[in-house]
Formats: C-alpha cells, sequence, structure tokens
C-alpha cells in the first residue's frame, strides 16, 4: 500500500513538473499568426514578442531584470528595447561603448556596472551571419545565486531569435503595407484618369466636333466657340497629366550615386544649414559606378531623407541652425555617414512612424542588401551610417 502510494506521488509529480514545463515552453513555440496578419486587409496588430522575452526571464533566467536591445542595422526596424518585469520607458545609456567591447563572437558576455545599464550586471552580444545585431542585459538572478553557462547560452540563442524575428516581421509588414498603398493608389488614378476623361473631357470634344461640322466657317463666332471648348478640354487634359504622379529619376544612373548626392545636397539643402563639410576618400566616385543602379537608388534616397530629416529635427524646438559633416568611404563596399551637431535622439525614441521616415528607408536598405544604423548623444550629435556592401 505504501509503495503503491509512493509510486502514485512520485507520478504525480512528475506530471506537474512536465505540465509546468510544457506551460514555460508555450510562449515560445505558440504561433505569432505573421502569415494571416500579413494577408489582412486590416492594419495588422504588433506581434508579441514581450510575452517570450518576460516568459525567458521569469520562468527559464529567473533574472531579476533584463533588457533586449536591437543594434546596428536592426535597430531601425525593432525599435525600443524589451524590459523586464515591465515594459515602460527606461533611461538606458548609449549602448555603443559596448560595441566597441564585442569585436567577435568569442566575446560573449560582458560585467557591467549595475547603476549605469538599469541594475543589469551582465551584456550578453547577439550575433548574426552579418555581425552585431543586439545585446542582451541581464540583472542579478532571484536569490541572488549565479548563473549557469546553459541560462547564458539559452539567453543568447533566444534573444538572437527574437531580434530576428521581430525586424523580418517588421520589415514584412512594411513592405505588403507598400504594396497596398501602391495598388489602391494605382486603382485610385486609373479611376480618377477614366471619370475625368469619360465625364468632362469626351463630352467637350465631342461637342466641339459637333459645332465645327454644323457651322461654316465663314461663321467666326461659332469657330471661336468651338476653339475656345477645345481649348479648354485640352487644358483638362494638360492639368490631369500634370496632375498624375510622376516618378522623379535623379541622375545616379548618369553622374553615380556620390556625385548625384552631393549635388543634391548642396542644390537644394545647403541653405538649411550653417555650414556642411565633406570628407570623401579618394577614388570613392570611380569605385561608386559600379553600384548597380537599383541599389545605388536605394541609397540616393535614403541618405537625401537623412539630411532632411537633420534639416526638420536636428535644431529642436527652437529651430536653431546647425552643422553637418558627410564621410563618403570605401570598406567593402560603400559607407556613407552622416552627423550632425544638433539635438540628438534618445535612444529609447522609437523609429516606427508613418511608414515615410528613416524606418522606410532602413527597411529598403536591408531589401537592396545594406543597412542603416543610428547613434546619437541627446544635446550632442546624431549620426546616421548608410552601408552598402559590394555582395549586395
Amino acid at each position: 500500500m505504501l509503495m503503491t502510494a509512493f509510486f502514485a506521488l512520485m507520478s504525480w509529480q512528475s506530471y506537474v513538473e512536465r505540465e509546468r514545463y510544457i506551460g514555460s515552453l508555450r510562449p515560445f513555440v505558440t504561433s505569432q499568426r505573421l502569415y494571416e496578419q500579413l494577408l489582412t486587409q486590416s492594419v495588422p496588430q504588433n506581434v508579441d514578442f514581450v510575452s517570450p522575452f518576460h516568459a525567458l526571464c521569469r520562468d527559464v533566467l529567473d533574472a531579476q531584470v533584463a533588457y533586449l536591445a536591437a543594434l546596428g542595422q536592426l535597430a531601425p526596424l525593432v525599435g525600443p528595447p524589451l524590459v523586464y518585469p515591465s515594459q515602460e520607458d527606461v533611461n538606458l545609456p548609449s549602448l555603443t561603448n559596448l560595441i566597441e567591447h564585442f569585436q567577435s563572437p568569442a566575446t560573449v558576455n560582458l560585467s557591467v556596472e549595475p547603476e549605469q545599464y538599469g541594475g543589469a550586471i551582465w551584456a550578453i552580444a547577439l550575433w548574426s551571419e552579418r555581425g552585431l545585431i543586439g545585446v542582451f542585459l541581464l540583472g542579478p538572478k532571484v536569490g541572488d545565486s549565479l548563473y549557469t553557462q546553459e541560462e547564458i547560452e539559452i539567453a543568447r540563442t533566444i534573444g538572437e531569435r527574437l531580434i530576428d524575428t521581430q525586424a523580418s516581421a517588421e520589415m514584412s509588414q512594411k513592405l505588403m503595407g507598400l504594396q497596398r498603398e501602391r495598388l489602391a493608389h494605382n486603382q485610385v488614378i486609373d479611376q480618377q484618369t477614366r471619370r475625368v476623361l469619360h465625364d468632362d473631357i469626351l463630352p467637350s470634344l465631342q461637342t466641339s466636333l459637333i459645332a465645327l461640322s454644323s457651322e461654316t466657317t465663314s461663321e467666326n463666332s461659332a469657330v471661336n466657340n468651338a476653339v475656345a471648348m477645345m481649348t479648354d478640354a485640352h487644358k483638362q487634359i494638360s492639368d490631369l497629366l500634370h496632375n498624375m504622379p510622376t516618378i522623379s529619376v535623379p541622375d545616379v544612373a548618369r553622374l553615380g550615386i556620390v556625385e548625384a548626392f552631393k549635388r543634391t545636397v548642396n542644390e537644394e539643402l545647403a541653405h538649411a544649414f550653417q555650414k556642411i563639410t565633406w570628407q570623401i576618400a579618394e577614388g570613392i566616385s570611380e569605385k561608386s559606378q559600379m553600384i548597380p543602379h537599383l541599389p545605388a537608388e536605394v541609397l540616393f534616397y535614403a541618405a537625401r531623407e537623412v539630411v532632411r530629416n537633420a534639416m526638420k529635427h536636428g535644431g529642436g524646438d527652437s529651430g536653431g541652425e546647425i552643422s553637418l559633416c558627410i564621410d563618403i568611404n570605401w570598406q567593402d563596399g560603400l559607407i556613407i555617414k552622416i552627423e550632425d551637431d544638433g539635438v540628438g535622439v534618445s535612444s529609447n525614441t522609437s523609429t516606427r512612424g508613418s511608414g515615410q521616415g528613416l524606418s522606410l528607408h532602413s527597411t529598403m536598405m536591408a531589401v537592396v542588401g545594406g543597412s542603416l544604423s543610428i547613434d546619437s548623444v541627446v544635446g550632442r550629435y546624431t549620426a546616421v551610417t548608410l552601408t552598402l556592401p559590394t555582395n549586395s
């Protein structure tokens, strides 16, 4: 009887432990339904990455506090850091200085000062095939015990997966949104063109032809009226063609990305800055001619948007004039660094917006194999680096 009770108790404990284990895995294996969200005609909801992150920190790592922040080319897509135990805004310092310590995947973790990093004592580097993509800031465990090597590896692996998945989902949603917007816009333009031609222009032309055929050329008043009506129809056609959206293609194909960008800044945007300093490495113009037209055009528009963004927001609310430094060099590809001495942006400021800002251009850069990264210190500077590798 005692043996039966003992085995029953052991079986119950095993069952409870199994259920707890399965429950802890559920946030990681539950489908985020990305495919359904991409295909829905409504505005897609944000994919829930907070729940698996909190489950990791609470049920697996047993951490008191943790932060998951994207770095480099994925930062504009991922947005602000994930925070445990609460997703409230936290004033983390610039993580740029941590990048200097993570020069290779061999450096897994680094001890940091908890006073500077919101209570975190470890910084775990997150890598992908394209380099450093983020950092996992980990606070002490509940009970102040030590983390095992397996727990550090689990945190690193899941952190890399969360950042990569979140960036991929954000890019997919933006591209799908752009495609829907373009299709809807084309449909509106097509319907507008048909309506104007059918309801306004064609009746006017028909009336003019009837008037010309029924009157003799000697009756100048009728001829003049017909000419006036045809002139009005011609004006409507001209206005219609003028109002239809056109694609303004810069001289990127003819001049190259470097010369086209330099000409655009000097002729269209230079008036908004106190000073613009150009630092262009020797031979860059010739090397940039080898870049295919499509990636070069995407890079051109992204760089122009960065300069426009500095022009609009660099001076802050006071609208003070700022200086701009543009550095263009070649390191296994074209690198354009645009730095202003304006008010800067917070590291926690979300780059998500209407889809027409740096977040959109970061997505387009990623599509053609490049990257857009932002480094900023509030009150000092904002530096945006655009990279287009040769293998893109």
